[in-house]
């Protein structure tokens, strides 16, 4: 499940939507979910699931639906969508266009061996600070503390049962793990940033222009 439904109020407009490299974001995003999966279902806003540049880099692989008010609104409106005998699903965010292959086969190895969930993660670069009552900083130990990416995957019933009530939260693992599910965590990769800024664009093109690049001789 690719969910583009967000409107990218820090971006100035809907980011899955922006060029990258001549083609959209999401269509970059769905060409690393269908690689990695037996099919995807595509959650965009209301009435841009009959969009013409939207319904061509989906193509005939996808299944477009419209999405709700929020991103847990918005997975479930997918979960609706699976096809029937689906037994482990992946939720990635269509605003990381750039995630390996070998994230996508981390994640769904973990759960197929048995975990309710798996994220991908990576180690913080920078100090992190808790901001307390009053302004008051409190460094945290960065060693314990990780970034989580999608795609993640999970054991669908697992999913089912986090989402039942119409919880809502920023990140799928999380309503998982509140359900008192098991979620693995698997190596990331700090290649598979996340498009939240205009300038973050031009960092992906630059990766992407790296992928094609010839290896040195």
């Amino acid at each position: 499940m690719v969910v583009a439904g967000g409107h990218g109020q820090r971006f100035g407009g809907r980011k899955q939507f922006a060029e990258l490299a001549g083609r959209s974001v999401l269509a970059w995003s769905l060409d690393a979910a269908g690689e990695a999966c037996a099919g995807v279902v595509v959650v965009v806003p209301g009435g841009w699931e009959r969009a013409a540049g939207v319904t061509a880099d989906c193509g005939a692989a996808c299944r477009l639906v419209a999405g709700g008010p929020s991103r847990s609104a918005s997975v479930r409106a997918g979960l609706h969508a699976l096809p029937d005998g689906v037994g482990i699903v992946a939720v990635h965010d269509a605003a990381r266009p750039l995630a390996p292959a070998e994230v996508w086969d981390r994640v769904l190895a973990a759960v197929a061996a048995g975990a309710d969930a798996a994220v991908p993660v990576v180690p913080l670069t920078d100090t992190v600070c808790e901001v307390e009552p009053g302004g008051r900083a409190r460094t945290l130990d960065r060693s314990r503390l990780v970034a989580v990416q999608t795609p993640q995957a999970f054991r669908l019933p697992a999913l089912l049962a986090a989402h039942a009530g119409d919880p809502e939260a920023t990140d799928d693992a999380a309503l998982v793990e509140a359900a008192g599910g098991r979620v693995e965590l698997v190596p990331g990769d700090p290649v598979n940033l996340k498009i939240t800024a205009p300038t973050d664009l031009a960092v992906a093109a630059a990766l992407l222009a790296g992928r094609s690049d010839p290896a040195p001789t």
